[in-house]
């Protein structure tokens, strides 16, 4: 009998963790729309033109965890090194969002993801923006890896709350666009809940 309770107390607990309320109204004063891609009921993103929207999971979110993904461009058959197949784009944006019970801990574990990308990529440059009144630390790059079919790319992490936000876009060798300017205008259509 215990053993069922327990059983019964986690599912509706994870049913619940996944059942994230739409805010009524963003940080900025914006009212919150039912068109923005809601990710952990944190961030609103009012996707801008020419990028669409691909995926919005909250599988992770037991965890604190939320990611959505968006693309540019058409979609390109792939199969990696390993036998795997996926589709890829021009370019490529990955939103994560991890909660933790204390800003201290968002803010460690948005220096740690910062500090995995400094080793993962060849950083060109590193610098501070503000987007949207959400301040983020950012990183231009290219993929120094022979085996990666993105060539170069931009990620900016930060701290809203007690939640560590980061942004990743990754661009093919052929992409027109500038990767800063493409990510930055992306972090402008960012919204965050009040």
């Amino acid at each position: 009998m215990k053993k069922s309770l327990l059983v019964l107390l986690l599912a509706v607990c994870v049913c619940l963790a996944g059942c994230t309320q739409v805010p009524t109204a963003a940080a900025d004063g914006t009212a919150w729309s039912d068109d923005w891609i809601t990710v952990g009921g944190i961030v609103g993103v009012d996707t801008p033109a020419g990028i669409s929207p691909r995926e919005n999971s909250d599988a992770l979110a037991v965890n604190g965890m939320y990611y959505a993904t968006w693309s540019i461009g058409e979609s390109e058959a792939y199969t990696n090194e390993d036998g795997d197949e996926a589709q890829l784009y021009d370019a490529q944006i990955y939103l994560l969002l991890a909660g933790y019970n204390a800003a201290e801990k968002a803010e460690e574990n948005a220096a740690q993801w910062q500090a995995m990308a400094n080793e993962r990529y060849a950083v060109d440059q590193a610098l501070s923006a503000s987007c949207n009144g959400q301040d983020f630390s950012v990183l231009t790059y290219v993929f120094d890896s022979e085996t990666n079919p993105y060539a170069r790319g931009a990620s900016a992490f930060g701290v809203y709350g007690n939640y560590a936000v980061s942004v990743e876009l990754s661009c093919r060798e052929d992409f027109s666009g500038d990767p800063l300017e493409v990510l930055t205008d992306f972090l402008e259509h960012c919204h965050y809940s009040t």
